[in-house]
């Protein structure tokens, strides 16, 4: 039986090169995710949202060589941030999530076929 599971699966393309400050810093990318349906009217809808990736250990290597517009499967655990910041005389706290890749796999370039489905 399974106590505890933190494991998220998506699959997208990279808005962006995929960074890395130094050969030792984290790899760090956004994946976008689509979803689509088609309404009451009949109309085919679209809603993407943005996925933040960090990437540690091993995997940092074939992450660091994914470019923009690239499909990507990725296995990730989720991670919640949040930190102050100060707006005029206010102090705001945000929240964001980012998901810490376990498994990533590119199933398209862009410009292959696979990668506009």
């Amino acid at each position: 039986m399974i106590n505890n599971l933190n494991r998220s699966v998506f699959m997208g393309h990279l808005g962006a090169d995929a960074k890395q400050a130094n050969t030792n810093a984290p790899v760090t990318f956004s994946i976008a995710v689509s979803s689509h349906w088609t309404d009451n009217a009949g109309d085919r809808q679209t809603r993407t949202d943005w996925q933040n990736i960090v990437v540690f250990g091993n995997l940092r290597k074939y992450a660091a060589k994914l470019k923009k517009g690239d499909r990507v499967y990725i296995e990730a655990e989720a991670r919640n941030n949040n930190y102050e910041r100060k707006i005029g005389t206010e102090t705001v706290k945000f929240y964001e999530t980012e998901f810490l890749a376990a498994a990533i796999e590119r199933v398209a370039a862009k410009g292959d076929s696979e990668a506009d489905e």
